[in-house]
Order: C-alpha cells, then structure tokens, then sequence
C-alpha cells in the first residue's frame, strides 16, 4: 500500500514481548507461504543470536519471513581478539575513510600510498593492525594486499558497525545485511533493530551523498512502507552538510509521493524529515549522532511538563 498524507508511512506497531517463535498471520506477498530462504546468500543461515532471534520476531509480528538470511558478501572484520579494536577504530570517520582506500589498492598496498586521509604514522599503524588481524597480508618487501578478494565494498561493513552500535552503546537487539524473502521491493535491510517493544530501522550508505540518487531515497521509503518501524534513519557516512545534496533529494521524492511531510533541522546536520523519519550524517561522530536521533525520538513519546 503506498503512503500518503491521510496514512503515513510510520504505523505505530503495539509494543509486544519478543518471544522467538511468535507466528502472527499475514496475508499478500510478505509472508512466504513456504520457507524459501532469500536470494544471493551463501548456503542455510548460520544460528540465530538473541538480537537475531528478536529481529526475527519483530519481522513475523510484520507478516515478514526471515530466519537469518544475509548477504553473503564477506566482511572487512577479523575474528577473534582484534575485533573489539576493529570496532574502537571503525569509531574513526579517518578509519574509515582508510579501509574505502584499503579496498581500492587492494592488490597493492603501500603506507605512502594511503595517506589520502591520514598522516604517515596514521597510515603505518593502521595497516600494521590489518595485518596483525588477519585482514593483509605481505606481499612484497614494504608491499601488502588484501587478504580475501571476495570483499568488493565498505558497505556491509559499514552495516555491521552501525549493528554493533546499537548493540554496545544502546543494547539494542540488532541484525544487519538482511535478506528478507518475498518482502515487497526486495527486502534487502542495511540494519535492523529492536528496543523498548519499537523496531528501528537504518539505511547505511558509505557513497558520498553526490552519488546518493533520488532513486535511493525513493526505494529507502518503499522498505518503510513495507517493514513500518517506529523509527527509521538515512545515515549517510560522510562529514558533508546534508541540505546540499539529501535534504533537497528527500524533498523531491516526499513531493512526488504527495506526502505532508517537511524537512526541519533536529542540529547541525541532523533531519528530521518525516514522522520518525531522520535524515544524519557522521559530524562530528557517527556514534552521537545515531544516540541523538533515538534519543529525540524516545523522549517524544515521553510525558513532557508543560
């Protein structure tokens, strides 16, 4: 069903307890009559954990079919110890911007020629710790390359910080790179999550927002109407002012929908774009700025004096 300004995107879902094998009953093309496993993954999904295992109930509670299905594309993220510190560094917008180098020289990785975005030492530890995690390995004398050649793109695991973001800094039941079968418009979801009986959802998009297309944000809204979280958010990672470029793109696909909706500034350059729909980018930090959209959105279903 499409929105429109009489019906928003955003239905409030009743809060419910996350039991794990909830089925609700669901009729048209989101619940698949029989348990056909999404597109382009890489064998059964492994076992769910308990963020998983609450996604997945939140999903049913929706009419939605998944039992774990992801993109199988591999991810920049070691195992083991190194993860932790992986994740403490993914906290840097110049980490970041690193690994984006790191898959583009992929095959021929030199300090000197990753210094785009940061210092010489910068560069030097940075890829000391790749290699020490397991991610490049040498190649040559003063030469490196990365490890797995099946990892194309920053993009999943950009999905998979954002996910263990929620979940360390909000303990927020949370799953990422979704693939969810016979969900309307693809049912591809960057990060998916649950909190206080709410499910929120994040589109991640590591492009800088000049190659974000109207396109994408009409599509981001389509995975709305289908899933009707109580939150969602457009993260873009990058620094850049969002009123260039994403706020009018939103602009133009909430006119061509007919939606009454306004974009308004929430800070510096965070949006709120529609009913519980914001609009953030990664200045001055990721991690604040997604802490700062839940938190306007929680503290608006709150009891207010006055």
């Amino acid at each position: 069903m499409r929105s429109n300004a009489s019906q928003p995107a955003l239905a409030r879902a009743p809060a419910a307890v996350l039991l794990e094998r909830l089925v609700s009953h669901a009729t048209g093309p989101y619940l698949a009559e029989d348990p056909v496993r999404a597109k382009q993954t890489a064998g059964p999904p492994a076992a769910l954990d308990v963020g998983g295992r609450a996604v997945r109930a939140a999903l049913r509670r929706r009419g939605l079919f998944w039992e774990g299905e992801h993109d199988p594309t591999p991810l920049l993220v070691p195992d083991g110890a190194a993860r932790d510190h992986h994740y403490d560094l993914l906290g840097h917008y110049s980490y970041r911007l690193f690994l984006r180098d790191v898959l583009k020289q992929r095959d021929d990785l030199r300090p000197a020629r990753l210094e785009r975005y940061v210092g010489p030492p910068v560069a030097a530890r940075y890829l000391r710790f790749l290699v020490d995690a397991g991610l490049v390995r040498r190649a040559g004398r003063g030469v490196y390359r990365l490890c797995d050649d099946r990892i194309v793109s920053f993009g999943g695991t950009l999905e998979w910080y954002v996910a263990q973001v929620l979940a360390r800094e909000f303990e927020c039941a949370s799953a990422h790179g979704l693939r969810i079968a016979h969900a309307a418009h693809g049912g591809d979801y960057d990060v998916i999550a649950c909190t206080e009986g709410e499910v929120v959802y994040i589109e991640t998009k590591s492009a800088p927002p000049r190659q974000i297309v109207q396109e994408e944000v009409g599509a981001f809204l389509d995975r709305v109407d289908t899933l009707r979280p109580d939150l969602a958010l457009f993260l873009a990672d990058t620094t850049l002012r969002m009123r260039d470029k994403l706020v009018p793109l939103f602009g133009a696909e909430v006119a061509r929908r007919r939606l009454a909706w306004e974009a308004t500034r929430l800070e510096r350059e965070l949006w709120r774009v529609g009913p519980e729909v914001y609009l953030l980018n990664a200045d001055p930090d990721l991690r604040r700025n997604l802490g700062a959209c839940l938190a306007a959105h929680f503290r608006s279903r709150g009891i207010a004096l006055g």
